[in-house]
């Protein structure tokens, strides 16, 4: 589980991503490029800078959640600490999505795979946020998912408003973004614990 201190770090953390993004997304603007090419030019720069973070996060969320595990009367005891490492759940957790870099980054064919996905059972999306159900077989892959955000947002803002205006949208997406992470970030949390009572279960 994570403390409160924890959900706090980690947001914290995430914040400072987004704002750094955000930063980078004004300097393009000054630069002069058209609606179309900031589209494409923050969805790449988020893909590239938040799929590796997010394997990083992963792994600081699994090290936060452990320590707890590990503090707890029962891996007080050398065997039950023994089977905890053993069933080696930070690999589990990583073998569950893919944080490869695609080449070429294209939110409109991200779209695609984000309503296979769907299909599928693996993700849920409500209110342009995307969670990961982690019932999947095959390894989601969190560059996809991150640049169908981008998809997901033009169409909601299209429908709401045909003529938002590209803050708006780029706005949006930030948000979206964030708390899919954050949603992303609960969902490993349950299936951690999960994984924690079945050993218990098993002790």
């Amino acid at each position: 589980m994570l403390t409160n201190e924890d959900n706090i770090t980690i947001e914290s953390f995430i914040d400072k991503l987004i704002l750094s993004l955000k930063n980078d997304t004004e300097k393009a603007k000054s630069n002069g490029v058209t609606r179309k090419q900031l589209i494409e030019k923050v969805t790449n720069m988020t893909v590239n800078r938040l799929t590796p973070e997010s394997k990083m996060i992963l792994s600081s969320v699994y090290n936060m959640m452990s320590v707890h595990t590990l503090a707890e009367d029962y891996f007080s005891d050398i065997s039950h600490k023994a089977d905890f490492y053993s069933a080696d759940i930070l690999s589990e957790l990583n073998g569950k999505f893919e944080f490869d870099i695609p080449k070429e980054i294209d939110y409109k064919k991200s779209y695609t795979e984000i309503n296979m996905l769907i299909s599928s059972g693996a993700i849920v999306v409500a209110g342009g946020i995307v969670s990961v159900t982690l019932k999947n077989w095959i390894p989601i892959g969190i560059a996809a998912i991150i640049a169908g955000i981008m998809a997901l947002v033009i169409k909601k803002c299209s429908s709401s408003s045909p003529k938002s205006d590209i803050d708006t949208v780029i706005n949006r997406y930030f948000a979206s973004v964030k708390a899919s992470l954050l949603a992303w970030i609960k969902n490993i949390e349950t299936y951690y614990d999960q994984l924690v009572a079945e050993l218990k279960g098993k002790g």
